[in-house]
């Protein structure tokens, strides 16, 4: 059921809506007599299912005559066509028992049992047991979706019944039984293209060449083949008749944007979404980093900027003040201190956000802060957003000016996050507040509430506009004024920074998830990302659980009502998160502060968003594809052990990264153990790129040893990485039959074993330290996953 709810979900997203179906009227059914036994089994296992019926016809609705026979079978199969895209409820009634089966497409071999009775219902009785009703299915307006009913009967009045309500219509019965304008007895009409070219992979990747390889297409009068596209230029001189193509005279080092061109023999053709596939470098960076201590002793460091002054701005939230930091001398200087107008009772309360004006030096030293300034309970509290001006000749900050406050508050999940946009606009992230756990179980979620600003990120002005610190196009109005808000379904949202990639502007956040999925997403304006109706991808992997306060019946359904936005990156989305016991103990890595890495100081680097990780005790590279929309490979943890990492920034030349470390917590050492004493307390720490640490790739297998750009497969993560004595391989997916290998850099085979069940281990202590390629392959020898791994002692 999950995969059908992921595929409808998946043709609504990409708005595949063609025109009207053909043939629609009536639907087939069959009818096979003496086969005794009142169960739907009774039918299927019998010897003249499904092709030797005895009586065969049309009807021109989804139902049979009743009290047609005894001891008898029947299945009515076609073809649906809905009549207007969005979200369909099914119901089935039958005498003795029946089933109703629906496929993701027009294939027979997709479809799944949505609903289904064991007992004889009435004719038209359609809530004799609540499996008779399917869940929300979300379909489009004209795709043919192969569909089928069967029933069995014994003796007395039979009957066969299949109804449906529509989209905006009520759910607690159908509006009709299905009739026979969206029904078809038959698929095939030359207008159809052949499918999609779909799961485009490039193998055998060297710095000249690349096998591009590609799932079949389907089409109703016959696909008769393929052309291939490099950047928009067919490559191949005849067509194709097979699904692979080596693609060769590539330069090293270079992306190529790679599509698939499906022909059938109606003239009718179809094009796959562009593949980029980058070739392999003859170069790879040994990365190698030395590491130094700024300053140490502060009363935890939370957000660091690295200034135009080219000092490190930070906010301790304990102690209450403002300072910077020479990052050569470590000579701090402490510029603004809150007092008594901060409020810190317990908690994750205090001072926390930080941002400067992007024309600090040039006549608007503005600096931004956020914090608690008013406790009302145990658990409840407000924060306030102002802006000061900094004097330069006393080293002060002055002038203090409210932008915001009366801001929900907590002692859980304030996030409390400022940036600065390209829009010269201050964004600040709100959480949930720890609605639904812990002190605050009884506090409602108000994440999908628009008119409080809990779960949500705020767009603001950096200066008053027309009086208002509010920008006048912001996406959401209240009474015909602009909110605040600026996205919504938010829980913890504890990194925001905008990134520029090949010249698009992106913020990018990172998200706590409850027991699992913590998330890196794209912020955009107006969007919903699900919060507490969806934790991580629109998987269902949280139905049936509370999480947030909110009883999730279907993540699927809830992702279509409220279009929510996945996430670039679910971490860890476990098929079956824990729901308690110690959190040290969940997969999951507790992202917080965020930075954008744009620079080419670092080889490899360049277009990646760094990530703090507070339980992980790590930064988490995530490598970004070329627009920016997507984690590609080389996903590596970086100076592991090394603290509770709290935020991250990098010098403006990107050879430097600094790391603020909380005073105190639970997080991993060295080896992933838990300790509840992290090193480096309180710190902000130097951590510098040796540039000179290089050394060749030898080509001697060039399939071996690549490390290609790909979109990540959803079911896959690797922990740890850097590793030491192991790593664990989670195969969310439990799909048998995946190979696991490790690559050294000369592209030899040092490892490879199988895939076994959700978590598989992979001892490598015995190998030396250095890096090596990882690369995870399907049973159909698709590859899923290749990146780098570092192996430390």
């Amino acid at each position: 059921m999950k995969q059908l709810l992921l595929s409808f979900l998946s043709f609504v997203i990409l708005n595949q809506v063609s025109a009207q179906c053909t043939g629609m009227g009536s639907i087939n059914y069959q009818q096979w007599n003496n086969i005794t036994g009142g169960n739907i089994s009774n039918l299927t296992s019998n010897a003249n299912y499904p092709n030797n019926p005895s009586l065969t016809g049309t009807r021109t609705t989804f139902e049979m005559p009743a009290n047609i026979g005894n001891n008898m079978g029947i299945r009515m199969n076609g073809y649906l066509c809905v009549p207007t895209t969005g979200t369909y409820y099914f119901w089935i009634a039958a005498d003795n028992a029946g089933e109703l089966w629906l496929s993701s497409t027009s294939l027979p071999v997709n479809k799944v049992r949505i609903a289904y009775t064991s007992k004889a219902t009435k004719y038209r009785q359609w809530n004799a047991s609540a499996s008779q009703k399917s869940v929300g299915i979300a379909l489009v307006a004209g795709v043919k979706y192969y569909v089928e009913a069967l029933m069995k009967e014994t003796t007395g009045s039979d009957n066969l019944s299949v109804g449906w309500s529509k989209p905006g219509q009520s759910t607690s019965a159908p509006s009709e039984i299905i009739p026979g304008s969206s029904l078809s007895t038959q698929l095939v009409t030359d207008a159809e293209a052949p499918s999609v070219p779909a799961n485009l992979s490039a193998d055998f990747i060297t710095t000249s060449s690349f096998v591009l390889k590609w799932n079949a297409s389907t089409d109703n009068v016959g696909v008769t083949g393929y052309d291939i596209y490099r950047n928009g230029v067919k490559i191949n001189s005849s067509t194709l008749t097979y699904t692979s193509y080596s693609v060769t005279g590539l330069a090293a080092n270079t992306m190529y944007n790679m599509t698939v061109r499906a022909k059938d023999a109606a003239g009718n053709e179809s094009t796959s979404a562009v593949f980029p596939v980058t070739t392999i470098s003859s170069i790879a960076a040994s990365e190698s980093f030395s590491v130094r201590t700024v300053i140490d002793r502060q009363r935890m460091p939370h957000d660091l900027v690295y200034g135009p002054d080219n000092n490190i701005w930070y906010t301790e939230r304990f102690g209450g003040t403002v300072s910077f930091v020479n990052p050569a001398t470590g000579s701090k200087r402490i510029v603004l201190t809150l007092g008594s107008k901060m409020v810190r009772v317990g908690g994750q309360d205090g001072l926390m956000g930080l941002a400067l004006h992007p024309e600090f030096n040039t006549g608007k030293p503005f600096v931004y802060i956020a914090y608690t300034y008013q406790s009302l309970s145990a658990t409840v509290r407000r924060m306030r957003i102002e802006r000061y001006t900094y004097d330069a000749f006393t080293q002060t900050l002055i002038e203090p000016v409210t932008i915001l406050e009366n801001i929900p508050g907590s002692n859980d999940h304030n996030s409390a996050r400022l940036a600065i946009g390209p829009d010269v606009k201050l964004y600040f992230s709100v959480g949930d507040m720890g609605a639904g756990q812990y002190d605050n179980i009884s506090r409602a979620n108000n994440a999908q509430n628009l008119s409080i600003l809990e779960g949500k990120i705020l767009r603001l002005n950096t200066e008053l506009e027309a009086g208002s610190w509010i920008p006048a196009d912001n996406p959401f109005t209240s009474g015909g004024q602009p909110t605040a808000v600026y996205s919504l379904g938010h829980r913890n949202p504890q990194g925001l920074v905008w990134g520029n990639v090949n010249g698009v502007n992106i913020l990018y956040s990172t998200e706590h998830g409850p027991f699992s999925d913590d998330e890196v997403n794209v912020i955009e304006s107006g969007r919903n990302f699900g919060w507490p109706q969806v934790a991580g991808y629109c998987d269902g992997n949280y139905n049936g659980r509370n999480i947030g306060g909110f009883n999730v019946v279907s993540e699927q359904v809830n992702c279509e009502t409220l279009n929510a936005k996945e996430p670039l990156r679910s971490i860890y989305p476990a098929v079956n998160p824990p729901s308690g016991g110690d959190n040290m103990l969940w997969p999951s890595m507790a992202p917080s502060g965020t930075e954008f890495y744009g620079s080419a100081a670092i080889p490899g680097w360049q277009n990646s968003v760094l990530v703090a990780m507070l339980k992980a005790g790590t930064i988490t590279r995530y490598q970004l594809s070329n627009d920016g929309l997507q984690i590609i490979s080389d996903t590596i943890n970086y100076f592991r052990g090394m603290g509770r990492f709290r935020d991250v920034v990098v010098s403006t030349d990107g050879t430097k990264i600094y790391v603020a470390t909380d005073s105190s917590g639970s997080t991993s050492g060295p080896t992933g153990n838990v300790t509840t004493t992290p090193a480096n307390p309180g710190c902000i720490l130097e951590f510098t790129f040796n540039s000179g640490a290089f050394r060749q790739f030898v080509q001697t297998t060039p399939v071996d040893n690549r490390v290609k750009e790909e979109k990540k497969d959803k079911t896959i993560d690797i922990y740890p990485n850097p590793a030491t004595n192991f790593i664990v391989v989670y195969n969310y997916s439990t799909e048998a039959g995946r190979i696991i290998e490790l690559f050294d850099v000369k592209g030899r085979r040092v490892k490879q074993q199988a895939a076994n069940g959700l978590a598989t281990r992979m001892e490598t202590s015995e190998l030396p330290a250095g890096m090596y390629v990882l690369r995870i392959t399907a049973a159909s020898g698709t590859v899923l996953r290749t990146e780098k791994l570092i192996i430390n002692r």
